[in-house]
């Protein structure tokens, strides 16, 4: 990234991007689960609004490209805070990305209560070079999900990061869906771990890493990744992104995702922190 016009159009693409897999993934829900767990999303301008009281974490109750795309004013701003304090958990964030325009935004999420909170998101960007292999390759084998085996995805989307029931069929529901490229790494017949791809406008979005608990340390993440990769590049991907959370510092080594992705050839660009109501 040589020159400030190209970085400022790669943020915005990985903000895109990032934001259309994770409509697209609500859109995705099955009617059933929206309905017992009151899953909710809209754009709101153009952020989105993302909202599921079922699975009452940050991941799953967010406002993503808020003055992303244009600035935001202070209307869209009011109607974003609105529909999430009517549709998600209390604990709800708003993510504010470093080119998130106006400049005052997050004085004016200040304002209204809000605070940064934790050590926020650390976004990624790599371009379309083919990635080198593991030096240590994995005796766990990575395959293209089918629609028969949609299951297989839910199962350790659930099981890998401890979520409710309800998000196995849910996460299902994205094997076979247009734009999306979904995978597991297998131990025999047995699923263990699993990563999905969503491709939109020539970039790539990679995220719902997940492993078995008994499976972390062999190697699947990265075989997860360096597959994705050269799945996107073969489709006519452009650049790749993804997100971790942002280790404390002297913490970064200690944290298995943030590694990975930096063994792979991503670059962080910017953290993009989380704005949350404080909870009495």
């Amino acid at each position: 990234m040589k020159n400030t016009g190209f970085v400022r159009d790669v943020h915005l693409a990985i903000e895109q991007v990032e934001r259309e897999a994770w409509f697209d993934m609500y859109a995705a829900a099955p009617a059933a689960i929206v309905q017992r767990t009151n899953i909710a999303f809209r754009r709101l301008g153009t952020a989105i609004g993302l909202a599921d009281r079922g699975t009452p974490i940050a991941e799953f109750n967010r406002v993503l490209g808020l003055g992303i795309d244009e600035p935001a004013s202070e209307d869209e701003l009011e109607r974003a805070i609105a529909w999430m304090k009517e549709h998600a958990v209390p604990s709800h964030a708003l993510q504010l990305a470093p080119t998130a325009r106006p400049e005052g935004l997050p004085q004016s999420l200040e304002a209204r209560g809000y605070r940064r909170t934790g050590n926020g998101w650390a976004k990624y960007y790599r371009d379309a070079s083919p990635a080198e292999g593991h030096p240590i390759p994995t005796a766990l084998e990575v395959k293209l999900v089918r629609p028969e085996d949609a299951a297989h995805f839910g199962q350790v989307v659930q099981a890998g990061f401890g979520l409710p029931a309800a998000v196995a069929d849910w996460q299902s529901a994205l094997v076979g869906r247009p734009k999306w490229n979904v995978y597991a790494a297998y131990d025999g017949g047995v699923p263990v771990a699993c990563g999905a791809m969503f491709i939109d406008g020539g970039w790539a979005w990679l995220g719902v890493d997940a492993t078995l608990a008994e499976y972390r340390g062999r190697g699947a993440q990265n075989a997860l990744i360096e597959r994705r990769i050269a799945d996107g590049i073969a489709a006519g991907v452009s650049g790749f992104t993804a997100e971790t959370g942002q280790p404390s510092e002297g913490e970064e080594r200690k944290n298995k995702s943030y590694g990975n992705y930096h063994r792979a050839g991503f670059t962080r660009l910017y953290v993009r922190p989380n704005y949350v109501l404080p909870q009495a």
